[in-house]
């Protein structure tokens, strides 16, 4: 039905063109994020003392070098989940904020760390901020709503929280775990300090500590976002 309506409808060689680009449309893609790539690379492999903000989505900062999949302004095409595009010890300090828990844990987020420690100068610092899934299952595990609340922008509407950020809508208490957890399908792995900073030292960092928003050992350490202040983790390792 929908096929005779179109060929009646769309001039034969437009519907051969328009086939012919759907067609294309998947090498065309690859070739054009190629090309991206293979340009930060080479920017990125001639930069030395580089500060490097990895997965800032929209949010680059000022005098960094910002990397991230999505094209935004101040921000370079790269995927940081197949390594980093910088040579062996040339990066000062490299920060990471709710990307880390979107890599698979055994094939992407131990190789993210490696490429960290390989990319990193001596005493150079990796910050990595995820949501603190240890601080959310000790919520868990006391009764009512207000603590997990108190976490996350929620507000109570009748006998349901609404979450602002995801625009969900919770009756129960593990729905509200599985989206901070899951979130869709989005988020990989969840993170307590304990795990994060075993996970560094395995990587091959000489220390790892858990630290607090807007603390780091590093004094020029890009700033944490205030508004994931509440729900998130914060743990730093040193080359």
């Amino acid at each position: 039905m929908l096929r005779s309506v179109v060929k009646r409808v769309v001039p034969r060689p437009l519907r051969v063109a328009l086939r012919h680009f759907l067609e294309n449309a998947g090498p065309i893609a690859r070739r054009a994020i190629r090309r991206y790539s293979a340009v930060t690379k080479l920017k990125c492999r001639s930069m030395n003392g580089a500060r490097v903000n990895v997965g800032c989505g929209n949010k680059p900062t000022t005098g960094w070098v910002n990397l991230d999949v999505s094209h935004h302004p101040g921000v370079m095409y790269w995927d940081c989940k197949k390594g980093l595009p910088f040579k062996n010890d040339t990066v000062d300090a490299i920060y990471s904020e709710h990307f880390f828990e979107h890599l698979d844990y055994d094939s992407e987020a131990k190789h993210f760390l490696r490429e960290c420690l390989r990319c990193l100068k001596p005493h150079g610092t990796l910050r990595i901020v995820v949501p603190d899934a240890g601080a959310y299952l000790k919520l868990y595990a006391k009764e009512g709503w207000d603590e997990m609340a108190a976490r996350r922008p929620l507000i109570k509407e009748n006998d349901y929280y609404r979450d602002f950020w995801l625009r969900r809508i919770y009756k129960t208490r593990m729905e509200f775990i599985n989206a901070v957890f899951r979130q869709d399908g989005q988020h990989k792995y969840a993170y307590d300090a304990e795990t994060l900073i075993v996970m560094l030292q395995d990587a091959g960092f000489s220390s790892s500590c858990e630290t607090n928003y807007n603390v780091s050992s590093d004094p020029n350490m890009t700033l944490d976002a205030p508004a994931r202040k509440t729900e998130s983790l914060y743990v730093e390792g040193r080359k």
